[in-house]
């Protein structure tokens, strides 16, 4: 359409890598109109490889449009797919919106209706949320009644006039009278076939009143006729009434005048609606033979049926009826009701696509909608907020004020309070570690007393006495259990954790531990459990393979020699990080 060709390269200016390929676009984008063939041949001068993403896609639309302007339809999406691809990921709102539209235009004239509407129906949305950015308000005009024109053709007729009568609301905020006019048509046709006689009589009556005045006559004798069929379905004129209007029409010019005024044009490439209207009146004048001649002629110039003219069968069976050929008028019923079951098969697909661009819309208004409502409660909580952080602002300040000099006494003493404290726990702390240093001490005395005894003993065993004196001192089994639980103590429980990990072992094995956490030596621990040499060694083998089986500790280490046995225990917890459990040493 000649509103879309200025406005689209303004719109779709994407920044092209090459300057020759830009200047070519420009002017095919401002040949278009006037000499689409010119355009074309200056957009297939262009290689699409040497320019960037942006400037392709803006090349493939003018080239959708360029081909719409000379007639040679696209039949697929592969033009236009790519660049409502790249206008859906990199687009506005506004370019979006045309992009949708070429795209909506390759389907309707490839007869995917169901896909085209859908087009159609996302362009729209786009074009009103933008609405007079980029000339979207033009767009909006031709989505308008290009969707009404569909929906009227499928028997959409409420959706049919719900499109006119924005279109009407469009041409009259763009102040074109022309515009409006053709609007205000096609919404009288659409009340008109949704029943509604009245509305459609006074939508039309501003045109009625301008008819003479039009330069497109052919459009001003179609607009007698359409008042003239109105006016019967409405029975508001009488019979006299009706045919002194049809005897208005100019015969010469319904058979002579162009169907097209400018980019304006009729859809009535035979000339039928003169005969369907004269059906009609003659039927309501009961004069079924001048009826019948109308209506047969009307019928013989139909090429193609939908939703409006399938009517002109029930038409002809009324008619035959009253003519009282019973038979003719059943066979313009069957033909009726073949035609209208093809054509509500053939709409199921557009039925969808309707369902979809309904779904979308309200899904649209009530998010919308929920949009203000949380934006309100937004701002009512926020002015709550801000009053009640204001007036505890001002509360507290006044208390702060009013408690100052209190406060500070309190801080003083409170201070004076702390020192007395601090010094206080100074002296319990350096007590408490003297204590603690003292038991080491005496721990350490005590076990390094017990290590002089047994090694004492394992030297000088031989005598009976000593031997006695040894059992009574090191080996009674109150002093061992009390060394153990001493070494458990200052060796960060590892003889407790050996226990509750490795369950299995015996009571000796868990004192075998615990001896080498305190730092016996080989001969000592045999002092102690009254064992052989060989024996603590062979022991300390045999719980350093159990441990390394177990899996529950990922590394424990027995070294010993003469004089010195080290250990060091690595547990693994349940959640698979490993904390060392002591350090043995002698």
């Amino acid at each position: 359409m000649r509103y879309l060709t200025a406005i689209l390269f303004g719109l779709l200016a994407a920044g092209c890598g090459d300057k020759a390929a830009d200047n070519l676009m420009t002017q095919a984008s401002v040949l278009i109109e006037e000499h689409p063939d010119s355009a074309l041949l200056a957009l297939r001068q262009i290689d699409p490889s040497a320019i960037s993403p942006a400037a392709d896609a803006r090349r493939r639309l003018l080239l959708a449009q360029t081909y719409s302007r000379t007639g040679a339809e696209a039949d697929n999406d592969s033009l236009t797919a790519p660049a409502l691809d790249y206008y859906e990921r990199h687009g506005s709102g506004a370019e979006r919106a045309y992009a949708w539209y070429f795209d909506a235009k390759v389907h309707h004239n490839a007869g995917d209706l169901g896909q085209a509407i859908k087009g159609y129906t996302q362009a729209m949305l786009y074009a009103e949320r933008n609405r007079d950015k980029a000339g979207t308000t033009k767009l909006l005009m031709a989505l308008y009644h290009t969707l009404g024109l569909l929906y009227l053709e499928q028997g959409y007729d409420t959706e049919a006039e719900e499109a006119f009568s924005k279109a009407v609301a469009a041409a009259q905020e763009t102040g074109s009278a022309e515009l409006e006019g053709y609007s205000r048509y096609m919404l009288s046709s659409a009340q008109y076939a949704n029943g509604r006689y009245a509305a459609a009589i006074e939508t039309l009556s501003p045109l009625v009143g301008a008819r003479d005045t039009m330069a497109f006559r052919f459009f001003a004798q179609q607009i007698t006729l359409q008042n003239l069929i109105y006016h019967t379905f409405a029975e508001d004129w009488s019979t006299g009434q009706l045919l002194e209007e049809r005897a208005r029409i100019d015969m010469h010019e319904l058979w002579t005048a162009p169907l097209t005024h400018g980019h304006a044009s009729a859809d009535d490439d035979a000339r039928t609606l003169y005969d369907i209207a004269s059906a009609i009146i003659f039927y309501r004048a009961e004069q079924p033979d001048s009826a019948q001649y109308y209506i047969d002629r009307s019928l013989a110039h139909i090429k193609r049926f939908n939703q409006n003219n399938i009517g002109l069968y029930t038409i002809a069976s009324a008619i035959h009826h009253r003519r009282g050929e019973d038979g003719k008028a059943y066979a313009c019923a069957m033909q009726y009701i073949g035609k209208r079951d093809s054509l509500d098969k053939a709409r199921q697909g557009v039925s969808v696509a309707e369902l979809e661009k309904r779904y979308r819309t309200a899904n649209e208004t009530a998010l919308r909608e929920a949009g203000l409502r949380y934006r309100a409660w937004i701002a009512t909580l926020a002015c709550l907020l801000l009053a009640a952080a204001v007036t505890g602002a001002v509360v507290g300040y006044r208390r702060k004020l009013r408690h100052r000099d209190a406060q500070l006494s309190e801080y003083l003493t409170l201070l004076e309070s702390y020192r007395e404290s601090h010094d206080s726990l100074t002296s319990r702390l350096d007590a408490s570690n003297e204590r603690e240093a003292a038991v080491k001490a005496s721990l350490e005395g005590r076990f390094a007393l017990l290590r002089d005894i047994a090694a004492t003993y394992y030297t000088y065993g031989e005598g009976e006495r000593l031997a006695r004196k040894v059992k009574e001192l090191a080996l009674s089994p109150a002093m061992l259990a009390d060394i153990v639980r001493m070494a458990d103590l200052y060796n960060d429980r590892a003889v407790t954790r050996l226990r509750r990990q490795l369950p299995g072992w015996t009571p000796r094995n868990y004192d075998f531990a615990a001896l080498v956490v305190a730092g016996f030596s080989a001969q000592e621990i045999s002092v102690m459990l009254d064992m052989t040499l060989n024996g603590v060694y062979t022991l300390k083998s045999k719980l350093k393979r159990r441990i390394a089986e177990s899996g529950v500790f990922t590394r424990f280490r027995i070294s010993a020699d003469r004089t010195l046995c080290k250990s060091t225990f690595y547990t693994q917890t349940s959640k698979n990080y490993s904390v060392p459990a002591s350090r043995i040493g002698a």
